[in-house]
């Protein structure tokens, strides 16, 4: 298992204490192995004027880049005050199962805070480090890259006009943008080097592009639809959804032209850091299902499905392909995808429920965020093998500051 955040970043300051100034951010902060990375939604954070939080959801692609050069010294983070989020117990009998279990640490994800309805105070949190975000923008981590993230950033309030762009944030808290986003989805290379992501096209259109992180230049382009959606991006190539409402899938290596790969009327996630591919969530069709796969593409370019469970239509899969984690209505179960043995993870709903956006903190530890209803607001973490779970934050969804907004690593 890659070792924590914090692990990484202690021993990154050991090793430069004497070759770079104290306040100096180690380049790795953020990176680690190739093979972690998740399909995941964003919670792109509006605030309306009563202070009430509204997520949009927004798939991204979690990814990681390989280490930099020893010579890497990424920029310092501005000094920025934290803003605290609430843990509490509540009254409420309908939620004494929650009030049992215990508060953890932080999120080992990047996360956001947000002081209050003006957006002028917020920043972006990662593993101790805080980056302020400019006001009047809300920002989401698509990934870790080199000295900062590649993000998905919106402007605007949600009561008025609002625009969104892909860029990098760096450690600095300065945003650099690669152009205007037109549609869901985006993702990170397998090496890290590249994104994918929906932008604008003449006539109203869409088309899926692919840039460098390092400098923001144009590599590749392909035609998409205007309900065209970005679902991952492994060592076959780009996956997206050419028309959500039919689940038309193409795969495509940038260079070559994309080709239609069937699956089964389901959706495809695919991840960076293994060719194991979740099938989930049927849309309404003419072969409804109840049942969850994963599947690896064979070199005629069709799906085989290497493990399915039944009993649900959606499920999420951890960042390495080894644990299946499936909603069965009542909850959530975890099955070892090799053998398809239960894992000690059989939780209730009302702790847990997962979809192909779900976000893991690592490939064990599945993290959600969820509204219950009486104005309460619960962040999660599970262990998917033993099936320990344990609070973050729980607190009201009125008020400020809100968050913390979950992103990804």
């Amino acid at each position: 298992m890659t070792k924590h955040l914090e692990e990484r970043l202690s021993e990154a300051f050991d090793a430069a204490a004497r070759t770079v100034p104290d306040n100096a951010v180690p380049p790795e902060l953020f990176p680690a192995p190739a093979a972690e990375r998740r399909w995941v939604p964003v919670l792109v954070i509006g605030l309306a004027m009563a202070a009430v939080v509204i997520a949009v959801t927004i798939p991204i692609a979690i990814s990681r880049s390989g280490p930099p050069p020893a010579s890497v010294v990424c920029p310092s983070p501005p000094a920025v005050a934290a803003l605290t989020y609430a843990k509490r117990d509540f009254t409420d009998l309908a939620f004494a199962e929650l009030n049992k279990l215990p508060f953890g640490p932080p999120p080992r994800v990047p996360f956001t805070m947000v002081k209050d309805s003006s957006l002028k105070e917020s920043y972006l949190e990662d593993g101790g480090i805080r980056v302020p975000i400019e006001a009047g923008h809300q920002v989401s981590s698509i990934g870790r890259v080199e000295c900062g993230w590649a993000v998905y950033r919106q402007s605007g309030k949600v009561s008025g006009q609002v625009t969104a762009e892909a860029g990098v944030l760096r450690t600095d808290g300065q945003f650099r943008s690669f152009g205007p986003i037109s549609g869901e989805g985006a993702s990170l290379s397998p090496d890290g080097s590249q994104l994918a992501y929906l932008a604008p096209a003449s006539r109203g259109g869409a088309q899926v592009v692919t840039v460098s992180v390092a400098t923001g230049k144009r590599l590749a382009a392909t035609p998409a639809g205007g309900n065209s959606r970005i679902v991952g991006w492994n060592s076959h190539g780009v996956w997206f959804l050419q028309d959500q409402d039919r689940y038309l899938t193409k795969l495509w290596q940038p260079g070559a032209a994309p080709i239609t790969v069937d699956t089964d009327e389901h959706q495809v996630t695919a991840y960076r850091g293994t060719d194991r591919m979740l099938l989930s969530d049927p849309p309404i069709s003419s072969k409804p299902s109840s049942c969850v796969r994963v599947a690896t593409l064979e070199s005629t370019n069709k799906l085989k499905t290497i493990e399915q469970k039944c009993g649900g239509t959606t499920g999420t899969l951890s960042p390495d392909g080894k644990v299946l984690v499936m909603n069965t209505g009542d909850g959530a179960k975890g099955f070892l995808v090799d053998g398809g043995l239960e894992t000690g993870l059989d939780v209730s709903s009302t702790l847990l429920t997962v979809d192909h956006d779900s976000v893991w903190e690592d490939p064990t530890h599945l993290l959600d965020s969820a509204a219950l209803g009486q104005d309460r607001m619960v962040t999660m973490r599970c262990n998917v093998l033993t099936g320990a779970c344990e609070r973050i934050q729980d607190s009201p969804q009125e008020g400020v500051p809100a968050g913390p907004y979950l992103s990804f690593p």
